[in-house]
């Protein structure tokens, strides 16, 4: 047969058709992303669990102790909006993989650490660029993989948070007793490292494959986001506004909760690194895993009939959250704390199962990861300074003791009046956060969540159009 023929015969490349994803990986990919956000988690829990040890070896005052913490959450508030912006358009799989390698060298790194410079360096840059750039893109995919189970799959995403810091409480602070703070850093920092070679043999690019997940299928490089159409969207969406600073008081208080409590626990109640960071991390952390559950089951179901009922259960969780908090730096006892800060995981986790679920209801699927970019960007602005104003309370209130009582019973009395003051002010975040929740839920929300649907129902038919 002739060259020529044989040319003729051949078959024209033709693009081959996506390979489909089986069902079983929508939950492979959720476990992968709980793997690494449960080693991200423990790896910026680990600070407040060692706070105090780093406290003494470098003799720095609680304010300037939980500085690095503000400069923390401040950066993630001015990194985060690009990181969204990045996350509805860049490859998530490689954005993941690579922002996984970027938090386990900084905690690495922050293990040498040889100053309070270094300290916010790697720990606090280091961390922040990294979690800037995960959570939207994460969520995001998680969502898009899950739609019927949406609630429920976010919420096992979020169980990673809380694991963690019971799991890092616990290793981190004996490590910190047995060894050193450093070595608390390196260990977790290592694991993490393995976690990342795990994700770059298992985590696929979902836009280079079909979609037979039950989900929605990822979005087309049609879908672009510009700065000013979501702007123009969100400031139209008053519930997604209002479910923003919700979401604002959450980790306004949760960034507290995370870098203060093992310290509180030992300057309160003399309890040992260990022990402090075990019952600081556990209780709270265990009840809110339970119900983060209880209220995604119960979400997933209910608001198939009532769709306001997902920021409806948000708002009744903080405002019950409100008077619990309050109490937690007027506890006489170890064990007072420990029932309180089981009490306000329950609040938690009945808040945190819809912390996405409520507001993807409001707003085209499209924006999503830069709606998630937005609310964390609000929120870390806001709550970067939670940890450093509990410090400021405390720091004032002993020194004002001292000078009136001496040095021994002045600063154990500064402490119980500096705590107080510190969590009643944090009591009063959880109410201006269920207050503005309640706005949407009673008000806003279902009409917000009817134009969602109308104009991805609208944005549809234009495809078909475009596509006939």
């Amino acid at each position: 047969m002739s060259r020529s023929s044989s040319s003729e015969k051949r078959v024209p490349d033709v693009p081959r058709p996506a390979k489909p994803i089986s069902s079983f990986y929508r939950w492979e990919l959720l476990a992968l992303l709980f793997l690494a956000y449960f080693f991200h988690q423990s790896d910026r829990a680990i600070y407040g669990v060692v706070a105090t040890s780093i406290k003494s070896e470098f003799h720095l005052s609680d304010q300037t102790l939980y500085m690095t913490r503000t400069i923390m959450f401040a950066l993630m508030a001015l990194v985060v909006p690009l990181a969204g912006f990045v996350g509805d358009k860049a490859n998530k799989r490689k954005l993941l993989i690579g922002c996984l390698f970027c938090w386990s060298a900084a905690t690495l790194l922050t293990g040498a650490s040889w100053s309070v410079l270094a300290l916010i360096l790697f720990n606090s840059v280091g961390l922040v660029v990294a979690e800037a750039f995960y959570g939207p893109a994460s969520t995001s995919l998680i969502a898009s993989y899950h739609k019927e189970t949406r609630s429920f799959a976010l919420s096992i995403h979020q169980t990673a948070v809380y694991l963690s810091v019971i799991f890092c409480g616990l290793v981190g602070g004996w490590l910190s007793e047995r060894l050193s703070w450093r070595a608390a850093f390196w260990t977790f920092g290592g694991i993490s490292v393995a976690i990342g070679c795990l994700l770059i043999c298992r985590l696929r690019d979902p836009a280079s494959e079909g979609n037979a997940s039950g989900g929605e299928a990822p979005k087309s490089s049609g879908d672009k986001v510009s700065v000013g159409e979501f702007l123009a969207m969100i400031f139209r969406n008053p519930s997604a506004l209002c479910l923003t600073v919700g979401f604002t008081a959450i980790v306004f208080v949760n960034n507290a909760y995370l870098n203060v409590v093992p310290k509180f626990l030992q300057d309160r109640f003399a309890l040992t690194p260990t022990s402090a960071g075990f019952h600081g991390m556990f209780w709270h952390h265990i009840a809110a895993l339970i119900f983060i559950f209880v209220g995604a089951s119960l979400s997933d179901r209910v608001s198939r009939r009532w769709p306001t009922f997902r920021p409806k259960l948000q708002c009744l969780a903080m405002a019950l959250g409100v008077p619990v908090v309050a109490a937690m730096g007027r506890a006489g006892s170890p064990e007072a704390p420990f029932g309180l800060f089981f009490l306000m995981g329950v609040c938690r986790g009945f808040y945190e199962c819809n912390t996405h679920a409520a507001v993807f209801e409001t707003v085209p699927a499209k924006y999503r990861s830069t709606t998630v970019g937005f609310m964390i960007m609000f929120a870390f602005l806001i709550g970067s300074w939670s940890a450093q104003m509990v410090g400021a309370c405390v720091d004032s209130a002993v020194a004002a003791s001292v000078a009136e009582l001496g040095e021994e019973a002045g600063r154990a009395q500064g402490y119980v009046d500096g705590y107080r003051t510190a969590f009643t002010a944090l009591s009063c975040a959880w109410l201006i956060g269920a207050i503005c929740v309640g706005f949407a839920a009673f008000g806003t929300f279902a009409r917000d969540r009817q134009k969602r649907i109308d104009a991805e129902a609208a944005a549809n038919a234009t495809s078909a159009e475009t596509a006939a």
